[in-house]
């Protein structure tokens, strides 16, 4: 039997016919696809000649459903290709690894001992150098991986030593290897001396293991049986000591030839006396100690500073001791005494030393001791010039300033230290617009895009994000001058969330976590309450607490009939579940909410916040929720001349009873003139009903146009599990376009790293909220694309602006 034919999405589309339930599936660009059967329950159709000739029935992989497809929409691919694909799990990667044809055919081709660079981290399009060294499934899938060991300035980035769950693909370091697919990788362009006799380059090898020089001089591959299993990023590997015992265990041990076979030795070179400043002086000069900090024979001196050994033969190794000192990349650190201190930014081995060694790069220059991230003319990672040394991992301790005896370094302190400085951002003070358009899009969108979270401040990020990203109807928070009633810290707390956190935002689409730690500061500080520094808050807390602070005026108010206006700053929905709506809109939410409480608001807001009927990420009242791109709120004023619901013409009255009746404009409040409410009230099922006069303005001519009070949705704040992210809608006098921000969409190092925020353009969003309710319902959450099902799933709030009056408030 031939194999099924295989196909790749290259568009969104939906199915040509329904399926049984008698919806359309969607398939996303980028999904794989295989030939199948159609349903039997079609095969009787009228049209059946039709669908034979001009439709295919494929199986779409990820959903395992099987789809009518217009062929127009997708592209037959070989098996190989499949494969390679089939490792890529994101489909919008996918879909950009195949249209790149030339690059998916160069690796397709690629072979063990191959020079290549590989994309170890998603959040960065930097690829570092390594060579493969397996080519082939895992877990006893069909899908191709490529397993690389890191060499140069890339060893120690990595996550695993070339196996995983007990098996083993390949040898090097511990976390000098990865595990990819295709769409992270491509070859080398840079050719690399590899001599006739086998031996390589110390100085382009960053030291590697002996298997990889096998492969090089043997194109070796080791044979595996177990399956491997893939730690997530950012796990903690094992300690070394159970990888060791692990390996006694599981390892083969290698054959005669394998046992004759040499490392290679490095190509001796010499370097200029400018390249390796002289060394650190020791301290503890006399006493015994390793001496690495003084030249070798064929050497020039080194920045390699070793203070003297402070443990005997007998202590435990030297990676469990700085596994139990919380150290990694990123680490802040101490060393001598008096110490001096630094950030880690590389650990690994260098030649002709058997301990882990770290780079780090130190607070302040010495141009006697210190270099730019190299050691013996090699690259290790890249720092100002004279403030970069190399210590054993061992001699590292951590920062004393900001270590406590309660854990590893106080993450608050820790934003203000040298190890954020690549993720700083600048001081704005010019007072920026929002970007619209193409600008918008450009400045906005991206990887280090956004606002960066740090320790919990996922709720705070978000919320500004919604608030000032796109739009300038809170603006007013930012200009308002002091007054008589302002304390001392109002104008810094002003003047820095604008020049350091909106303008900056605005300006360059990027703001640091140390600029958003200060005011989180400010806002710990400022009230009983405590938390905001390091814990995981709600939405409304900061915002109830931001606008305390800087002494903001109420968004809008609401009142029920005869009582005194109450401001607030966001509206939370209030109701009991209506067992007849499966997907509610906004406008329906609010109104129901607004009908049940007998509330008005007593003016137009400039600026609306709806908080969804759900309480933070334990409770949702609905699974989806539409939001309601334009919001009528004409019939929620309590002053504002209003249309009758029947003939449209001035209302006098309106009638709460009337609410829940469908047989009048069902799902909408009822109001009368003064003919169609004695004509509505003479049923028997309505003759108990209490209508209410409305207050008409006398002068207001009752044929006038009535002008309905609209709002625009401009943000959507969104929860999933604990986490918060948001949605907004970037400016444009054309069809909107929506973007997708997440503050900690990735992260680069552990405990001690930092994350790094995303900002995604989401053209899909914009179709699914222009669905009706009916269309919603038949859409399956499951088989959504994931930005879309985000949205509609997981929103929290809701953030509403009215274009003819934020300008003005």
């Amino acid at each position: 039997m031939s194999s099924p034919n295989l196909f790749i999405a290259i568009a969104n589309f939906s199915s040509v016919f329904p399926n049984p339930d008698g919806k359309k599936d969607r398939v996303e660009k980028g999904s794989l696809l295989k030939t199948a059967s159609p349903p039997s329950n079609l095969l009787t159709r009228t049209d059946n000649a039709r669908f034979h000739v001009s439709i295919l029935w494929l199986r779409v992989y990820e959903t395992e459903k099987v789809v009518s497809v217009d062929p127009v929409f997708v592209q037959e691919i070989g098996t190989l290709a499949w494969r390679l694909l089939l490792a890529v799990t994101d489909t919008e990667e996918r879909y950009a690894f195949f249209i790149d044809q030339k690059r998916l055919k160069e690796v397709m081709h690629l072979k063990t001992g191959d020079y290549v660079r590989v994309q170890v981290k998603s959040s960065s399009g930097r690829k570092e150098r390594g060579v493969l060294c397996y080519k082939g499934p895992v877990n006893n899938e069909q899908e191709i991986f490529f397993g690389v060991q890191l060499v140069g300035s890339a060893v120690g980035k990595g996550f695993t030593d070339g196996s995983f769950g007990g098996e083993r693909f390949f040898r090097c370091d511990e976390n000098c290897g990865v595990f990819v697919s295709g769409s992270r990788l491509e070859k080398d362009s840079t050719e690399h001396a590899v001599r006739q006799s086998g031996r390589i380059d110390e100085k382009t090898s960053g030291g590697l293991e002996e298997s990889v020089l096998r492969t090089k001089i043997r194109n070796h591959q080791e044979p595996h049986t177990k399956p491997l299993k893939f730690m997530p990023r950012g796990v903690r590997q094992e300690s070394p000591q159970r990888n060791i015992e692990k390996k006694q265990e599981n390892d083969v041990p290698p054959s005669g030839d394998e046992r004759n076979v040499k490392r290679c030795a490095p190509e001796e070179h010499t370097l200029k006396a400018e390249d390796d400043p002289q060394p650190l002086t020791n301290p503890c000069e006399g006493e015994e100690a390793e001496d690495l900090n003084q030249p070798a024979e064929d050497h020039p001196p080194s920045s390699l500073y070793c203070p003297p050994r402070s443990c005997s033969p007998s202590s435990p190794s030297v990676e469990d001791e700085s596994l139990n000192k919380g150290l990694e990349l990123n680490s802040m650190v101490e060393v001598n005494d008096p110490p001096i201190y630094g950030v880690i930014r590389w650990i690994g081995h260098i030649p002709d030393c058997p301990e882990l060694i770290a780079g780090l790069e130190m607070d302040e220059e010495r141009s006697s001791a210190y270099t730019d991230g190299t050691y013996r003319g090699i690259r290790y990672f890249q720092c100002g010039v004279n403030k970069a040394l190399f210590v054993k991992l061992r001699n590292c301790r951590p920062d004393s300033r900001f270590y406590s005896i309660h854990g590893p370094s106080n993450p608050i302190q820790r934003c203000n230290s040298i190890a954020f400085r690549d993720y700083s951002s600048k001081c704005v003070e010019e007072n920026t617009p929002p970007a619209m358009d193409r600008e918008a899009v450009e400045r906005l969108t991206g990887w280090k895009k956004g606002i960066q979270g740090h320790c919990n401040s996922c709720y705070l990020d978000a919320t500004l994000f919604c608030m000032f990203a796109c739009s300038s109807v809170l603006d007013t928070i930012l200009l308002r001058p002091p007054d008589e009633n302002d304390n001392d810290s109002y104008t810094v707390t002003r003047d820095l969330l604008r020049t350091e956190i909106v303008n900056p935002l605005r300006k360059n689409g990027y703001v640091c976590a140390t600029k958003v730690m200060t005011l989180r500061k400010i806002l710990e500080a400022a009230g009983k309450s405590t938390g905001f520094t390091d814990e995981e808050k709600d939405p409304e807390e900061f915002l109830n607490r931001l606008f305390q602070v800087l002494r903001v005026e109420p968004l809008f108010y609401i009142r029920t009939p005869k009582k005194k206006p109450q401001g607030c700053i966001f509206y939370q929905i209030f109701m009991e579940k209506k067992q007849s709506v499966d997907v509610p809109s906004v406008q329906q939410l609010l109104e129901w909410s607004m009908v049940t409480g007998d509330l008005k608001f007593t003016e137009v807001p400039s600026c609306l916040i709806i908080q969804m009927p759900r309480n933070g990420k334990n409770f949702k009242m609905f699974n989806t929720i539409i939001p309601t791109q334009q919001l009528d709120i004409t019939d929620l004023l309590e002053d504002a001349p209003r249309q009758c619901s029947v003939c449209q013409s001035l209302a006098v009255v309106e009638c709460l009873d009337c609410y829940e009746d469908l047989g009048i404009t069902p799902g909408h409040i009822k109001q009368y003139c003064a003919i169609c409410n004695k004509q509505v009230h003479l049923h028997k099922q309505r003759s108990g009903h209490q209508p209410r006069h409305l207050c008409v303005p006398e002068n207001l001519n009752c044929q006038a146009m009535l002008q309905r009070q609209n709002l625009q949705l401009y943000a959507v704040l969104c929860i999933e599990t604990s986490h918060y992210v948001a949605f907004i809608r970037l400016q444009s006098h054309r069809r909107p376009l929506w973007a997708f921000f997440d503050s900690m969409a990735d992260r680069e190092g552990g405990q001690n790293g930092f994350n790094i925020p995303r900002v995604t353009p989401c053209p899909e969003v914009t179709e699914y909220l222009e669905m009706t309710a009916e269309e919603l319902q038949q859409e399956d959450p499951k088989s959504m694309p994931t930005y879309a099902r985000r949205l509609l799933c997981d929103a929290y709030m809701c953030l509403y602006y009215s274009p003819d009056l934020s300008l003005y408030k």
